[in-house]
């Protein structure tokens, strides 16, 4: 492990806005952080925590979380928030599935998923963030109504989720497979992550789709 990545995974730990998985009253802790039980948008797999950081900006009466398994991945986004003192920002690190389990019973308004390893050998499609598997969890816990947005710029994981949001008859509310192609965007394709800048500097079709469960 580089001595960047340890010091930040032994830092991040400490920030008052980082919290863990595994912990048992997680939910509760953050509340507690956040002084609300206002509306919550997950950033699954966030890494710097770009759509967090944005968007709690951006609306000041919800609440966002950024989820990574990875604790030094969420070190620039969880610092940025302490520096902005977005107090409706927190973040989330370790396995997806007890992250999930502390939200079951319909308690999360929104999900993002940015830019998801595409974990491209077939026998791995259960851990891509759009298969059936992932699907069937954020059903348990969005509220009725609750949207998802995914974007992505590996055009055949994009497809792979179209194909699943069919089979789980999702409702596709927008879709766009060239996100800056147009100059009219939604706040969702507005918003750029850090790997989304470089993508689109090598060229890359950047694809969108923001859907719901019926």
């Amino acid at each position: 492990m580089g001595r960047k990545k340890a010091y930040k995974k032994k830092e991040v730990v400490k920030f008052p806005n980082v919290f863990s998985a595994d912990k048992e009253n997680l939910l509760n802790d953050i509340y507690k952080y956040f002084g609300s039980r206002n509306g919550i948008t997950l950033e699954i797999g966030c890494g710097d925590g770009d759509y967090t950081i944005a968007l709690a900006q951006r609306f000041p009466d919800r609440n966002f979380i950024g989820v990574d398994i990875k604790s030094d991945r969420i070190y620039q986004g969880s610092s940025t928030a302490l520096e902005k003192e977005l107090s409706n920002a927190a973040f989330v690190t370790g396995r997806f599935q007890l992250i999930f389990e502390q939200f079951k019973e319909k308690k999360v308004d929104e999900i993002i998923i940015p830019f998801p390893d595409p974990h491209v050998r077939r026998k791995s499609a259960p851990r891509r963030l759009i298969s059936n598997e992932f699907l069937e969890v954020y059903k348990t816990i969005l509220v009725p109504g609750g949207t998802v947005h995914f974007k992505t710029d590996n055009d055949d994981l994009f497809e792979f989720g179209i194909e699943n949001l069919e089979k789980q008859n999702g409702e596709i509310f927008h879709i766009n497979r060239d996100v800056h192609a147009g100059k009219e965007k939604t706040v969702m394709e507005e918003i750029t992550t850090r790997y989304e800048r470089h993508y689109v500097q090598e060229g890359r079709t950047i694809n969108y789709v923001c859907f719901r469960f019926a």
